[in-house]
């Protein structure tokens, strides 16, 4: 899960495609933000927006590749750039001319940045947030 690179803290999980893992990541995430010392409305925030990317990918995928959906952030001085990365066959036909999903909407309201793209062989979801470390040990509500 969460390791040293060379310049930063990363976080790193391979979860199943599947909507309990939803939850199982949330605690992860949030866990390893608060070892962080990420003050607590910014996890709240964090968490959220990534759990609506995990939940896009999830749901959105047309048909699946793998079973698989892996997750990667790195914190380095105060910029976290979190990508969700599914697995799945993409093809132009799939694209709907629809609104915006929900979700993705949430993301941008709550994150400072998102690039979703569509890949030939699934999806990637890249979230960008400058945070700031806590002075205290509050700990982040659960969602």
């Amino acid at each position: 899960m969460p390791d040293r690179a060379d310049t930063g803290v990363v976080f790193r999980t391979r979860l199943p495609a599947t909507p309990p893992s939803i939850g199982v990541f949330r605690d992860q995430l949030r866990h390893w933000l608060e070892q962080q010392a990420v003050g607590a409305p910014q996890i709240f925030d964090i968490v959220l927006a990534s759990s609506e990317s995990l939940t896009l990918v999830i749901e959105e995928q047309p048909r699946r590749v793998a079973l698989v959906v892996d997750v990667e952030a790195t914190l380095e001085d105060g910029d976290l750039v979190l990508t969700t990365r599914a697995y799945g066959l993409w093809h132009e036909s799939h694209a709907r001319l629809r609104d915006e999903p929900l979700g993705l909407s949430l993301m941008r309201a709550l994150m400072d940045s998102v690039e979703f793209e569509h890949l030939a062989d699934g999806q990637r979801i890249t979230l960008y947030k400058r945070v700031s470390v806590a002075t205290g040990r509050s700990r982040a509500l659960p969602i």
